[in-house]
This record gives structure tokens, sequence and C-alpha cells, in this order.
């Protein structure tokens, strides 16, 4: 419970609620309080004509007709109506303030949640299911509502009301008030002894969600890969095991609830019993009055009902802590990524260099093997090698998507380990293999970057990507919203809106990762001729499998294995006869059959697609 009354630190920005929700609470358990009242004057002082007790006979004074046993009775029942109905709208207050600041916890939590998910490296989210994360930002949330509303809430409230009815019990009949708190141990020791397996339930059945969730988001982001295998069914079945398990999982957590129920009404049903008798024997022996019988008994059941609540609030905590510890595993995830002491100021020249750089992606198992060399501002490297060489991993530290396991690398003489994250990324401007498109207009999605450019800067930027053109054909131009993933464009379109992107941000290294693979020739020599208007005046990395997009570099890397084999220009590596040579030669005798099947009749534009 410690570990999960974290979460009440989302309470503090909203004390006032929670002042609103704590007064209209006192209201209604004043109410409850009076409830009984009523019928012991009904009972007592109309039906057997017993004088009003003494703390009633000022407030008896100042109403008119009370003197006779009519005109209280009409009193009786104008203060029950009144009574009642102060308490209905007091719970309904109490009740409305309590789900507003619930869902405002809430939604502070996922927000929370979706900021730290955002800042955590790409290897957590590599390693977790999308589906999983995001049924914890979506739906494991509510755990703070469900404490709040659920737990601490209600247990204020019946502590409040324990206080409360235990206090007038007291002054009716000391003896029975002491015997019915006899349950209190028993419900302890139920609480106790079945808190723990309805937990470890509730746990099982939040992770199944998690899961089938997963199925889910995989599935549909991959729709295409699923029709195409026509593998429907397979994901249809894999959904339905996920489906079935967590339905066994939610009915073993009911049952376990059901059977904490059962012990808690049982407990209360004996002691209820208990004081039935004691009660009644001293009404017959004449030591109590019949209205106070009724009374007690009233007070009774009512002091019952938070001691139930209390209880019952176990199965809501051992539900809501389940989902609390799945929220609290995710916060408690540190970056991998720290920030950095110091901050970048303006903008950089672009020198860099990588000095003895190691790294892998799990332990003992490193990619990058002592890598070192060095960039000068303004200068192209291209970077080439086989699939798996690390190519991608070497341009992924300069963003720090991760850092280094040893070596260190700089940029205009800083370390990146000392720099603020969001500082180093604002000097870097990507093009990646798979554009990132949003579903949102045409000009967001080239602002992404940069949301408070203007037009004209967006247009120019546009031009300057050789996208203005194909943007102006589309249905509203720049406002047009695209597709999700920019489902709705080419493969060249989308191509250029992120180098449009990178035009638009400015920044003095550039990073091309394979930004022509998959684009045909003609869309290919468009796109080359945006990107080479794009690298001038920048430090830029291409890291290339198409050897076509390389040949201008000023020096090539050959990473082979994690480790750069050659270095130099193209020619000067084609002429040592080395991987970079076989690599080109590979490629020329893959041109062929391919050119040849192009020129078969393949549709113009087929591979813009």
């Amino acid at each position: 419970m410690r570990t999960q009354f974290r979460l009440f630190r989302y309470l503090r920005p909203h004390w006032r609620e929670a002042l609103g929700v704590l007064g209209v609470m006192v209201v209604t358990i004043a109410m409850d309080v009076l409830r009984p009242w009523p019928t012991k004057l009904l009972v007592d002082q109309v039906l057997e004509r017993r004088p009003l007790p003494g703390w009633l006979h000022g407030a008896a004074a100042a109403l008119p007709g009370t003197s006779g046993a009519g005109g209280l009775l009409v009193w009786v029942c104008v203060a029950t109506v009144l009574i009642v109905a102060a308490g209905a709208v007091a719970s309904m207050l109490e009740t409305t303030a309590a789900v507003r600041l619930g869902q405002r916890m809430v939604y502070d939590l996922g927000a929370d949640l979706f900021l730290h998910l955002q800042r955590l490296s790409l290897t957590f989210h590599r390693r977790r299911p999308v589906g999983d994360s995001i049924s914890r930002v979506t739906v494991d949330s509510y755990c703070v509502q469900a404490l709040l509303n659920g737990a601490l809430h209600p247990l204020l409230r019946s502590g409040a009301t324990l206080v409360a009815m235990f206090a007038v019990m007291w002054q009716l009949e000391p003896r029975m008030t002491a015997l019915s708190l006899v349950v209190a141990p028993l419900l302890a020791l139920t609480i106790r002894v079945c808190g723990e397996s309805m937990r470890t339930r509730h746990r099982r059945r939040r992770d199944l969600e998690g899961r089938m969730m997963s199925v889910v988001e995989q599935t549909l982001s991959a729709i295409a890969a699923v029709q195409a295998f026509t593998r429907e069914e397979m994901e249809y079945a894999r959904f339905r095991a996920y489906a079935r398990d967590t339905a066994s999982a939610y009915v073993r957590a009911t049952q376990a609830d059901a059977r904490f129920s059962l012990l808690v009404g049982l407990v209360t049903a004996m002691g209820t019993a208990g004081i039935m008798w004691v009660g009644g024997m001293d009404v017959l022996h004449g030591r109590a009055t019949v209205g106070t019988l009724l009374v007690f008994l009233s007070y009774l059941a009512a002091l019952y009902v938070p001691l139930q609540a209390g209880t019952s609030t176990t199965s809501t905590v051992q539900s809501a802590s389940a989902a609390a510890e799945r929220v609290l595993e995710l916060l408690d995830t540190a970056p991998e990524v720290r920030d950095g002491p110091d901050t970048l100021a303006g903008r950089v020249r672009g020198h860099i260099r990588y000095e003895d750089v190691t790294f892998g992606y799990q332990p003992d198992r490193p990619v990058l093997h002592g890598v070192s060399f060095e960039a000068q501002p303004g200068e192209m490297i291209a970077i080439v090698g086989p699939t798996g060489a690390g190519k991608t991993t070497l341009a992924n530290l300069l963003v720090r998507f991760h850092d280094p396991w040893s070596g260190r690398i700089t940029l205009d003489g800083h370390d990146l380990a000392r720099l603020r994250v969001r500082s180093l990324r604002q000097q870097i401007a990507l093009v990646l293999q798979e554009p990132f498109i949003f579903p949102i207009t045409v000009w967001e999605n080239i602002a992404y970057g940069r949301p408070d450019a203007t037009r004209e800067e967006i247009v120019a930027a546009s031009e300057a990507a050789s996208a203005d053109g194909f943007i102006r054909r589309l249905p509203e131009g720049y406002d047009t919203i695209v597709g999700e993933k920019g489902a709705t464009l080419s493969g060249g379109e989308k191509q250029r809106l992120s180098i449009a992107r990178a035009f638009l941000k400015d920044a003095p290294i550039l990073i091309l990762d394979e930004p022509t693979s998959q684009v045909d020739a003609l869309t290919e020599a468009a796109l080359l001729a945006a990107l080479e208007r794009l690298a001038r005046g920048r430090t830029t990395f291409v890291l290339a499998h198409r050897l076509s997009t390389v040949q201008r570099a000023d020096r090539i890397l050959v990473v082979d294995g994690g480790r750069i084999v050659e270095q130099g220009k193209h020619a000067e590596l084609l002429a040592r006869n080395g991987l970079y040579a076989r690599l080109c030669r590979q490629q020329a005798v893959f041109a062929g059959p391919m050119a040849a099947l192009a020129g078969s009749g393949m549709p113009d534009g087929a591979g813009d697609s």
C-alpha cells in the first residue's frame, strides 16, 4: 500500500477540489448520523408519550405545534424528509466532486506516463510491445482514480462515520457498543487472508489485457502483410487465445472478490445477530426502550456499512494495486540516456569526432568495436557496409538515442554525454528510410520540427525539396490531411516531405539514413538533387546500401562487423579492390536483371508508391 499511495502526489495540484470533497463529505456523514433519530422520536416520544430528550427541548420550543403528539408527529415526518433530501443532495455533490477530482488525477498521471515513455530509449521500446505500453498509459492510469474513489475516499468517509456513529452509540448503550466492535479483528483477519490472492489475480488479469491489446496493435500495424499472406484467421485465433486466457483470469479475480465479500458478510451478520440477542434481552427485562433498540440497530447497520465498505475496499485496492504496479514499473524505469549539465549555445560548426567508441544493445554482445573517425564541418561522410554492420547504430549514437559503453563522441569539442539531449537534437536534422508522416495536414507535417515556422518558410522549404509541385496538386494543397503514416502519398512524396522538414529545421548536422532505398530510379534522381541541395554547408552523414547515393561523398567509411575496415573517396576505394569494390560489383551485377525487368513493361511510377 505504501508503494501504491505514492501515486497520491497527483492529489497535490488539486488540493482545493480535495477540500471541497471533504467538506461535502462531512455534511453527508452528519445526515447519516441524524437519519435514525426520527424513528426513535416516533416510537418513544409520539407513540409511548415519553418526554423529549434534554438536548431537544430548546429546538422543540422554537417550533410551533410540538406540545402535542400530533404536532410532534408532523415535525418528525418533516424532519425525516429534510434529512433524507439533504443527505441525498450532499451525497450527489460528494460523488460528482470525487469523480471530477479522480479524472483530473488520471489525466495528469496518463500525461506523465506518456511523456516518460517518449524519454525512454529506443532499446526499451524495441523490447516492449507497443500495445502493452498503450494499455499502461490509457487503461492502467485509471488506477489512481480507483485508489482515490475506491480506497482513500471510502476509508476517510468510513473512518469519520465510524467515529461519529461510535460516539452516538456509546451515549445510547456503552455495553452493546463495545460488543459490536468484536467483529473488527475478524474483519482484519479476513483482509489479511484474502488480500494477497486478490492482488495476484488482478495483476495477472491486467497483464493479459495488455498482451491482448498488443496483438491488436501489432496486427493492425502490419495489416498489409497480414492480408497479403492471408493470415487473418491466424491472427484471429491468436487474439481469441489471449481473450480466452484474459476471460479466465477475470473470472478467477471475480471469484476471489466474491469469496472475500461472502466472508465479510458472514462476519457482520454474526455481529448483528449478537447485538439483536443482547438488545432484545435488555428490552424484555426493562433495561432499554424499544425506540432505543431500534435506533441502536439502525446505527449498528450504519456502523457495519462503513466497516464493510472499509473491508470491501480491499478488493478495489488489490485490483487498483495491480494496475498501479504496472504504472509505477513504467515510471520507475530510468532513461538509459540522461541529460548532461551542458547546453549548446547558438549554432554549432559541426566538427564531430568518434573516439574509440564501443556499444551494443545486449550485454557482452557489442555491435561497434572501438570505432574512431572524424568529420570536419561541412563534410559529407558516407557510411556503407553489409546489413547488420552497424551503420545505423553509428548514427543513433550521434543523436544520443543511446550512449556508448566506452569511448566518447564529441561535437565541436563538447562530449555528447555532457550535453542536454534536447540541446543536442536541435542541432541535427534527419531524413530516414521510412519517413514519419503523421495524420495531420501537409504543412503541419513539414513544420513538425519547427512549429513556429511561417507559411512562407514552409513553402520555401517545400520548393527546395522539390515537393511544392505535388503538394499544390493535392485536394486542399498544404491544408490536405494525409492518411495514417502517409498512406495517401507515394513513397517519393513522403520522402520529399521528410526532406522539406529537414530544410525547414535548418540544422547544421544532417543524417540521411537510406533516404532513397524505397523509390524507383527516376524518383531517386529527383531526391538526390534535393538532398544535394540540403547537404550544402552542413556536416552530413549518409547511410546507404545503394552506392549511387554516396559516390560524391567527401569520404566513405566502409563498416563491417562493427569496425571501420576501409575509408577514402569512391575512386580510391575502387582501386583498393576491397569490400567496397566488391559491394559495387555486386550491385552492378544485380542492377542488370532489374533494369531488364524495368524495361519489360513495369508501369511508370510503380516504384514510387
